[in-house]
């Protein structure tokens, strides 16, 4: 890919807290001429009031029927935004935590961009928690992740593009995605309709 090519359709960076998602999705977007950052963060911190705890009384994450509605919103919104940036002729570099294929197939059906392109970083856990623990503390997650990568790996293991960054820079790792994202991460479009995620 040269510097004036760009990536069609939709590019969803996922992966734990501490996998570099909103760092790596910014530098990602600025190496294509054309493209916007949606970062799904951004539509919880909307929330100003009612905003839903996600952890139990032990700090585990643990979302009730009004957490997990409000992260369907925030997927409801992600796609939206994503949506408007593709048809405004914008790649739209998205990250956000999804950890189940329900969650991958939601997406899928709601968002319209294609193809689907999907990389989950995955550096060692290790390295996940000492990025979470050396970050600034307002972005840092206080909870034990170490279940949602076990579930994202089991639940997304066979689909699109698991990076290891564990040992590049930021800027390493939005190289090497954006001269292989569309070979290497797009999620075929029988592996979604597979999930329910296309409706005819």
């Amino acid at each position: 890919m040269t510097d004036r090519e760009t990536l069609a359709g939709c590019l969803l960076i996922t992966g734990t807290p501490g996998a570099g998602k909103t760092t790596v999705s910014r530098l990602v977007a600025e190496r294509l001429p054309r493209a916007a950052q949606v970062d799904g963060d951004v539509f919880g911190i909307m929330l100003v009031s009612g905003r839903a705890n996600m952890l139990d009384d032990d700090g585990r994450w643990a979302p009730g029927p009004e957490g997990r509605r409000q992260l369907r919103l925030r997927m409801v919104n992600l796609c939206s935004v994503a949506d408007n940036f593709a048809e405004a002729g914008f790649t739209p570099v998205a990250d956000s935590v999804v950890e189940t294929r329900a969650e991958l197939s939601f997406i899928a059906r709601r968002l319209r961009a294609r193809p689907l392109m999907l990389v989950v970083l995955c550096p060692p856990l290790e390295v996940a928690r000492h990025r979470n623990a050396t970050r600034a503390v307002e972005t840092r997650v206080d909870y034990d992740f170490a279940p949602l990568a076990r579930n994202q790996q089991r639940e997304l293991g066979d689909l699109g593009w698991w990076l290891d960054s564990g040992e590049q820079t930021p800027e390493e790792t939005a190289d090497v995605i954006v001269a292989e994202a569309a070979r290497r991460a797009v999620v075929p479009e029988d592996a979604l309709r597979a999930q329910g995620a296309i409706q005819r």
